[in-house]
């Protein structure tokens, strides 16, 4: 049966995944009681973040399938993160599908830039939307804003950013972090200045910073699979955005 979740522990058998990492972190940053963060467990089978209009869903094969469906949809979500199998458990629409990839993080990389923690949120959005494409399109500013904020404030997030004549040129973000996982949502450089290693260096900054042995990202297809891959990343499945 799903029910609310009252306690943090009750998220803690959920930690080894990366969706559980994004529920747990959400949780420590906004904790069990605002109304726009909500959290659900079903026994030890699964467990559900609904943050805004969103719901990440960290599940296992033994959950009651129709019983998550059934819940889903009367929470009034528009969209839900899950892995693929799960998704075609749910029989709910995809509207996309990426890879998820996992860098170990045993041994910290030497930063080969000087950089610069948490810089400014509004230096980066602004970096980021120079880096839109068609399947990277920036968040609305004031969202990204106070939730990144929020999460950084909390030791939920954490940022680092490069700057070329005090001009922020390239940033890496950890959108999510627990104690053993975190979660990289964005590297970004100036696109008149990719291809010199400055989104590298970035990322090498962050996680020579990170106390994270696992460290994921969701990747879209077609992505920077080279930049990921040739940083060390590895591919150990599938997510899926699917429409509620």
């Amino acid at each position: 049966m799903v029910k609310k979740t009252d306690l943090l522990d009750e998220l803690s058998p959920f930690c080894k995944t990366v969706f559980g990492c994004r529920i747990q972190s959400t949780a420590t940053a906004y904790g069990l009681d605002e109304p726009f963060a909500q959290f659900w467990t079903q026994g030890e089978t699964a467990a559900l973040c609904k943050l805004d209009d969103v719901i990440t869903l960290d599940v296992s094969d033994s959950a009651d399938f129709e019983e998550l469906k059934d819940f889903i949809r009367m929470t009034g979500a528009k969209q839900l993160l899950c892995g693929t199998g799960s998704a075609e458990r749910l029989g709910l629409p995809v509207a996309f599908k990426g890879e998820i990839m996992v860098y170990h993080n045993r041994i910290k990389p030497d930063p080969q830039e000087v950089f610069e923690w948490n810089p400014s949120l509004r230096e980066i959005y602004a970096l980021l939307c120079e880096c839109a494409t068609d399947t990277f399109v920036p968040p609305e500013f004031e969202p990204f804003y106070m939730d990144l904020s929020h999460r950084i404030r909390h030791n939920a997030a954490a940022a680092v950013g490069i700057r070329k004549a005090e001009t922020l040129v390239s940033c890496a973000i950890c959108v999510a972090q627990t104690a053993d996982q975190a979660i990289i949502s964005a590297v970004a450089t100036r696109p008149e200045l990719q291809g010199k290693g400055l989104g590298r260096a970035a990322l090498s900054a962050l996680f020579s910073q990170l106390k994270q042995e696992n460290i994921y990202i969701f990747r879209a297809h077609n992505e920077n699979e080279r930049f990921y891959r040739d940083f060390g990343f590895t591919s150990i499945g599938q997510f899926a955005e699917l429409s509620v």
